[in-house]
């Protein structure tokens, strides 16, 4: 056995003292509670078993569309006459944008309206729930739905083909009526073809538009497969097959006619205008050649003379610029009330009747701009990045187009005043016709001008009427909407794996968790490095069972051949290392209650008696003896007569029946004052003439972590047995021990490490002799132990 005295250290180094990890050690602590895993492992499938029973397949279903982006060559075909007429319309399209749009909450709310999606039926089958899209046996139309109803499904009890009733009430209806309760007002229709006619029970679920709009669309997944082509891949996923189907062609209707109706604004804009000015112009030419039916009658005109023919002509060549040049005008007056008043339902004007390049280019992308500006308008929110980007863009474009349409009224103003000064020269010229003819000229010459007008705007009027009847989209289904044979969610095969890793994890979790939140000793070295006391010996946990009912409570047979029985001869061999061999008075003391001193004393001495020893067991614990109760015998005299001096303490010694060796000296009756009767000077003198009558005197001590007493009994001892308990005493307690090893205050102190649990994660084993616990016959009977009754023991 070492010298104590050689490993003596400062309490600041017993405090600090660094643990080396151990890996066989940390892995052992998990075996130690194998049956957790399987356990653990067991339910999470069961867990996973029943979540795959419970949770609805859901199907992915894809479908892709071509969308015309000119500016990667996708335009209509060159040379047709409809492409280049609804091309004068239509604009640009990119690719990003519609990808956008495609997903905008309007038109998924648009999609739910048509199909009826926020009204859902469902009916139980075993522990799954079915969809019954499309094979309901009834249909709810809502007209009112109340905060309540859109909580709590709605119960349908069919009672036969012409009554129901709703939730548990009992009161029975017929369908095609009106109905008012807590969930609001509907009517109850019957359903006749392609209906699941074994569903007796219907549950009823009412969603707002907007909120299960928000819920589709993060289903939807719209993606650009290659960023060199226009083709988008839309994927949509739901638990019935069918109706993702449904939502995806009717996604991409609502898309195509929202494109249309976009189209085709700017062409109705367009022939408003001219239907207006054919209005204008048909009154007036109606008004003027009245004028010329009414001269000629009146002044008897037939024909006009050479001369004045030729006035004619070039007057009317001359007022037909002129009359070009108003026009114009007016239509960039038009442009400038357009873009001044544009967003506020202002008629856009036509963009084919200028000539301009320049502008026509900027009203074209002025009016391409406004669009989009209207479909992000509808589709995102007033702050977004890319609103603002087109709010921008269309300023400085309307700014351009004012600057470019005065220009042009100024350079248009110029010409106007050199024809009208044309003109003066000619009806100079005239002045020489005769009055008549002149006048008829001048009517004539009005009559002209309006039918070139009329002619002109009617030419228009077609070619616009002709672009708006032939317009297409721009986009072409390429793939009907296609759904996987298989769910893909949820994957079976993650779920199973989930749930068998999650089986594992678990039990590493609350072990790690046990063992992080136990704050008792655990393993040797704990007591070794935090006490630097030697650990005389180890005495394994007692099992209860049939045969020991009282577990750690019960004397052991010496003659038993199991392992704790050996432990204490172990522990009897060791007692010729304390101090020089001669330490023939012991006491046994601990920190707190129940650490087992009664039962390492009592089966101590025990051994002691088997191996031919005179022994006697003096119960000294005076506040709260227990040690006459584990021998059976009588504590109405004993330890504290003898120092009180009421007798000899042969009179008070008992003979405890366990072996003819072994003798007990018990407490007595508790004294009121334990440590003044303790320190009177009797206990030594008493223990002095006992040495020559008993080879070994055990003390049983009261702990010397709650009282004193142990303290006093200690000076008179030749060695000190500290007990500590697996897994009860606390490692604060561990610092008191190497405190009182430091200041020696205990003679020939040392340790007995007492209810080790030798199971698997205890890290070393039985360290003496090289016995394993559980190696003799009497231990393999009881060796394994019920899983309940190790989770039982895990809670505690």
């Amino acid at each position: 056995m070492r010298d104590n005295s050689a490993n003596l250290t400062t309490i600041d180094s017993i405090d600090h003292v660094e643990q080396e990890f151990n890996l066989k050690e940390y892995l052992l602590r998990y075996v130690r509670y194998w049956y957790l895993f399987p356990i653990f492992i067991f339910l999470s499938l069961i867990v996973a078993f029943l979540y795959l029973q419970v949770t609805q397949p859901v199907y992915s279903t894809k479908t892709s569309i071509l969308i015309k982006d000119e500016n990667k060559g996708l335009s209509g075909a060159q040379g047709d006459i409809l492409s280049e007429l609804s091309t004068q319309f239509g604009g640009n399209k990119l690719v990003e944008n519609e990808l956008e749009i495609i997903k905008s909450q309007t038109l998924m709310e648009q999609v739910i309206k048509e199909l009826r999606l926020d009204v859902s039926y469902t009916a139980k089958q075993g522990l799954s729930t079915i969809n019954l899209y499309r094979t309901t046996p009834i249909t709810i139309v809502p007209e009112v739905v109340t905060p309540f109803g859109f909580q709590e499904p709605m119960i349908v009890h069919l009672v036969d083909s012409l009554h129901f009733r709703f939730n548990d009430e009992e009161q029975l209806f017929s369908y095609n009526q009106r109905f008012n309760n807590a969930w609001g007002a509907f009517i109850v229709t019957k359903n006749k073809a392609g209906v699941d006619n074994s569903v007796d029970k219907i549950q009823v679920h009412f969603t707002e538009v907007k909120n299960l709009a928000e819920h589709m669309l993060e289903r939807l997944t719209v993606q650009q497969p290659n960023v060199k082509s226009t083709v988008l891949e839309l994927t949509f996923e739901d638990s019935d097959v069918q109706r993702s189907k449904d939502v995806l062609n009717k996604l991409l209707d609502v898309y195509v006619q929202s494109s249309l109706t976009d189209k085709n604004s700017e062409a109705s804009n367009t022939l408003k205008f001219i239907e207006n000015r054919l209005g204008l112009i048909t009154g007036e030419l109606g008004d003027v050649e009245k004028d010329v039916e009414s001269y000629k009658t009146t002044q008897g005109i037939t024909d006009i003379s050479a001369e004045s023919q030729l006035f004619l002509e070039n007057i009317k060549e001359n007022d037909s610029k002129l009359n070009e040049v108003n026009t114009k005008i007016s239509i960039l007056e038009s442009v400038d009330n357009y873009i001044s008043n544009a967003g506020e339902g202002a008629v856009a004007p036509a963009t084919y009747m200028i000539d301009d390049p320049v502008l026509v280019s900027l009203l074209t992308k002025f009016n391409e701009l406004e669009l989009q500006r209207e479909r992000y308008a509808r589709t995102t929110s007033p702050n977004n990045p890319l609103l603002q980007t087109i709010n921008t863009q269309l300023a400085g474009t309307r700014q351009s187009i004012k600057e470019n349409v005065q220009n042009l009224k100024r350079g248009m103003a110029v010409t106007k005043r050199n024809l009208e000064g044309i003109n003066t020269r000619f009806s100079a010229g005239l002045r020489s016709i005769p009055k008549k003819e002149r006048e008829f000229v001048g009517i004539k010459r009005q009559q002209s001008i309006k039918e070139e007008l009329y002619l002109y705007l009617l030419q228009k009027r077609e070619e616009t009427a002709l672009a708006y009847a032939s317009t297409v989209t721009d986009s072409r289904l390429i793939d009907a909407p296609i759904s996987t044979f298989r769910p893909v969610k949820p994957r079976k095969a993650v779920i199973w794996l989930g749930a068998g890793v999650s089986g594992f994890i678990i039990p590493v979790l609350i072990i790690n968790l046990l063992f992080l939140l136990n704050n008792t000793v655990q393993r040797r070295e704990e007591i070794e490095k935090s006490t630097n006391t030697s650990i005389l010996g180890e005495i394994g946990q007692m099992k209860k069972s049939g045969e020991n009912p009282q577990g750690e409570d019960t004397i052991i047979k010496m003659t038993s051949r199991s392992a704790v029985a050996e432990q204490f001869r172990a522990l009897r061999t060791n007692l010729q290392y304390l101090g020089d061999g001669s330490c023939r008075v012991i006491m046994f003391t601990s920190s707190i209650g129940g650490e087992g001193k009664s039962f390492v004393s009592v089966n101590l001495a025990a051994s002691l008696a088997y191996s031919d020893k005179r022994v006697l067991l003096i119960g000294l614990d005076l506040r709260k003896p227990t040690l006459h109760e584990r021998l059976q015998v009588s504590n109405k005299t004993g330890a504290s007569n003898c120092l009180i001096g009421q007798g000899s303490y042969n009179d008070f010694i008992q003979s405890t029946g366990v072996h003819p060796k072994f003798d007990v000296l018990t407490s007595g009756p508790i004294p009121p004052n334990p440590s003044e009767l303790l320190s009177n000077g009797k206990l030594p003198v008493m223990l002095e003439e006992l040495k020559t009558q008993y080879d070994y005197i055990l003390i049983d001590s009261p702990p010397y972590g709650l009282v004193t007493d142990s303290a006093l009994i200690a000076q008179y001892v030749d060695a000190t047995l500290y007990i500590v308990r697996y897994n009860y005493t606390l490692l604060d307690h561990l610092r008191r021990i190497g405190e009182i090893h430091q200041s020696r205050r205990f003679a020939n102190l040392s340790v007995i490490f007492n209810g080790v649990n030798y199971g698997a994660g205890y890290g070393y084993g039985y360290g003496y002799g090289g016995y394993g616990y559980g190696y003799y016959s009497e231990d393999s009977d009881s060796k394994a132990t019920s899983v309940t009754a190790k989770i039982k023991k895990l809670v505690s």
